[in-house]
């Protein structure tokens, strides 16, 4: 199943991403008098109760749409970012592998749905992409060990880590800043639930405006997605909805030689695709 958010006015509503198009969650349910949540956060409260009615809802369907895509998740109190998290994004990078997750954040101004318009501040020069897996909580976690973290996860779905090089590292690694300006934090096209595949075993790429930068597999993590979990909820407790970006393979800009740099500008299309979620695209301006 791939779960979506539209845009209903300025709310966002709950759809399904089929081969015929997507269901429209909310018109389908009324339609049939089926009981279904009505937004993602909702979904994510009802949990595989949840996925049982949505699953019910998708049989004889009839209400499609084509509204706005929102961000898959919007209703979400922290935007969590392991940085250096695979083995050959370490050696591009020329840096020792860590010996526990590295922390960052973002914040919710940052999210930005697949197929949107992100601007780039004239200010800085070094935009970079960073494609990675985005898990999803779906239930409160505190100090959970790690062979039972992934039963908190809700879901996955693709991510964009952009970045502004030139901010990052020119004013003292300013990592949060430069991290989070205004759609910085791109995530979809769907969201699917988290029993429907292994995170540890994703084909994972980036292109931009067509030519492969990234081209990877989850397996390359240092710390697997239970690691991290276990890891954060031991320090604060993760809550429904949040969201962990899992950190990026090898081919960012970043890491290039200084002679073959060559940073995003606007005009620019950046393709974040994973095995079993789908393809997230942001242009940019």
């Amino acid at each position: 199943m791939k779960l979506v958010q539209l845009w209903n006015g300025c709310f966002p509503s709950l759809g399904i991403q089929t081969p015929q198009g997507v269901i429209d969650v909310e018109k389908e349910s009324a339609r049939r008098g089926l009981p279904s949540p009505t937004d993602m956060a909702a979904a994510i409260a009802l949990g595989q109760a949840g996925l049982d009615q949505l699953a019910a809802l998708m049989e004889g369907a009839e209400c499609f749409t084509n509204a706005p895509l929102a961000p898959v998740v919007t209703q979400t109190g922290k935007i969590l970012c392991i940085g250096l998290n695979y083995r050959q994004h370490a050696k591009e990078c020329n840096l020792p592998l860590p010996e526990k997750p590295v922390l960052f954040n973002k914040f919710s101004n940052a999210l930005a749905a697949h197929g949107d318009y992100v601007t780039l501040l004239p200010d800085y020069l070094e935009y970079d992409y960073e494609a990675e897996l985005v898990a999803v909580i779906g239930k409160p976690a505190r100090d959970v060990k790690e062979e039972d973290a992934l039963s908190y996860v809700y879901g996955y779905t693709c991510g964009n880590d952009l970045s502004t090089r030139d901010l990052q590292f020119a004013r003292g690694n300013q990592w949060v800043l430069s991290k989070t300006l205004d759609g910085f934090a791109p995530i979809g096209p769907c969201l699917v639930p988290a029993g429907e595949l292994d995170p540890q075993n994703l084909a994972i790429s980036s292109t931009v405006n067509g030519e492969v930068r990234q081209n990877s597999n989850t397996g390359d993590m240092i710390f697997t997605v239970a690691q991290i979990i276990a890891d954060l909820s031991h320090h604060f407790t993760l809550q429904p909805g949040d969201l962990i970006f899992t950190g990026t393979p090898q081919g960012v800009m970043h890491g290039y030689p200084a002679d073959q740099k060559n940073w995003l500008r606007p005009g620019d299309r950046v393709d974040v695709t994973i095995q079993h979620i789908g393809t997230l695209t942001t242009t940019f301006r």
